[in-house]
């Protein structure tokens, strides 16, 4: 369904959204070199979050990353709790994403299956336009639209990641959409 290109985008985006480590700021400038064959305008963001990441111990990165992501609602990772907030909606929607995610051999590992990073990563294996473009085009991007607005009020270099990504993931959608989903996008 997607490109090679655009697959292992979706895993760049997936590891800079996860907990921070020692390997964050060789993913940003991996996926800032990656983006600027077929996504020129991302590079800049992307290259941005990585010099903000080479100017930050790993203690202020994480301390930044659960301030933005875990403590503050509006700006949560969990495409679910944005949708349906603590309900059995909720557990419905986790339950079809787990069940989707199966059909592809595919495992959320430990994180819960509404987790952005788990659905980039899913992204970048899955065949199913079917279910692939409904899921973005209803779910992650007008999520995505929000939470980068937030972001960009508060000026958090988190925007450097989330504005970008929503670029990429705008474009992979008209792509599908415009291909029917079969085509390489």
């Amino acid at each position: 369904m997607l490109s090679q290109e655009n697959r292992q985008l979706c895993r760049f985006f997936a590891e800079m959204l996860d907990y921070p480590g020692s390997g964050l700021l060789q993913t940003a400038k991996s996926c800032a070199i990656q983006a600027e064959s077929s996504f020129p305008g991302l590079t800049e963001p992307v290259q941005s979050f990585a010099d903000f990441v080479n100017s930050q111990s790993l203690e202020s990165l994480e301390e930044l990353y659960t301030q933005t992501f875990d403590v503050t609602p509006a700006t949560s990772l969990y495409m679910g709790y944005h949708l349906f907030g603590e309900t059995p909606k909720r557990s419905e929607f986790l339950i079809s994403l787990t069940e989707a995610y199966e059909s592809h051999s595919f495992s959320s590992g430990i994180e819960l299956a509404d987790h952005l990073g788990v659905m980039l990563r899913f992204l970048s294996v899955s065949e199913d336009p079917e279910f692939t473009l409904p899921l973005l085009e209803e779910c992650v991007l007008p999520i995505l639209a929000k939470t980068e607005k937030e972001l960009k009020k508060s000026e958090n270099p988190y925007a450097m990641v989330i504005s970008p990504l929503l670029v990429f993931l705008h474009q992979v959608a008209h792509q599908l959409a415009k291909v029917g989903g079969v085509a390489n996008a």
